[in-house]
């Protein structure tokens, strides 16, 4: 399992380990959990080197990647691919050849979309994303499909939105200090609709992908299966953070307005624009289900 000392892995390890896998844990750092087998390396890429790690391995969990990056100027672009592509790539050739059975590749949902959407995707859509983020997963996914057709090495690919859990960074743990530290925000009256996945749901969304006999070769979208606007998501959150926090509506023509302000724009698309994800593919062929409620979840992250 690549990726085990950021947010995700961090979480998504133990979960194995817990079971009873034997998790190999190739990082930079050496992961917070004594019982992974940790391999350092210094970068993933078309020249790491994993022939050493995947002795005896039978699935390979490919979390690590290079993540988005707000703000990021275009000469750092190529990394993307870099990591996310051609790293991908040479991990998967080498696991083939040790004889790994499955590998299953942890994409996103921006390899579909850089933007909101009002429609619930499915895994029917054509994919048209405009970021180098976004399409480096794309990119890896294609490559990846060649991989598993040229090797004969099961290909499992899950696309998930955005993930949250014990050690959330980003836009999530954004809204968790604003709740946590004011006791009134103006983000009430919003209807958007957002698929998210908690991070015990990614982890058994992954087991049930690796035991699976029908998810070779099939590409799924993975959620907490509910859409909720980001007014209800900060209602969420408020419950277990900060009970005593409000919420009031500001008059929309004020939402309108700062949509059109460009240092605003960005910030107003995340927190009004929608991106539902419809997961029902993967339920229904894998025969899977949430684990954890989103209260559940809040309140494993509130008591760490």
């Amino acid at each position: 399992m690549t990726g085990t000392s950021g947010f995700a892995g961090s979480n998504i390890a133990p979960w194995f380990l817990d079971k009873g896998y034997r998790v190999v844990a190739p990082c930079r750092v050496q992961p917070a959990d004594s019982r992974l087998e940790f391999h350092q390396i210094s970068r993933i890429d078309r020249y790491t080197f994993w022939d050493d790690m995947l002795a005896g391995v039978d699935v390979v969990i490919h979390l690590a990647g290079r993540a988005h990056q707000m703000r990021e100027k275009p000469d750092s672009y190529h990394l993307y691919f870099e990591t996310n592509v051609e790293g991908a790539v040479n991990l998967a050739r080498q696991a083939a050849k040790q004889g790994v059975k499955r590998f299953i590749f942890i994409s996103s949902i921006k390899a579909m979309l850089s933007d909101a959407c009002e429609v619930a995707l499915t895994e029917k859509m054509l994919c048209n994303p405009l970021e180098p983020y976004g399409q480096s997963k794309l990119k890896a996914e294609i490559e990846l499909k060649k991989v598993s057709e040229e090797t004969g090495m099961e290909l499992v690919i899950l696309r998930p939105p955005m993930i949250y859990g014990p050690g959330v960074k980003g836009n999530f743990e954004s809204l968790v200090r604003l709740v946590k530290n004011f006791g009134i925000l103006p983000l009430g009256g919003l209807t958007n609709r957002r698929s998210l996945l908690a991070v015990d749901n990614l982890s058994s969304a992954i087991e049930t992908a690796m035991l699976s006999e029908k998810t070779p070769g099939k590409t799924y979208l993975l959620s907490d299966g509910e859409e909720i606007s980001t007014t209800e998501l900060v209602s969420r959150i408020a419950e277990v953070f900060n009970p005593t926090f409000r919420i009031v509506s500001l008059p929309k023509w004020i939402w309108r307005v700062s949509s059109r302000l460009p240092i605003l724009a960005l910030k107003v698309a995340r927190l009004e624009g929608s991106l539902p994800v419809d997961s029902s593919l993967f339920t229904a062929e894998a025969g899977w289900k949430p684990v954890i409620s989103m209260r559940e979840q809040l309140q494993e992250m509130s008591a760490k």
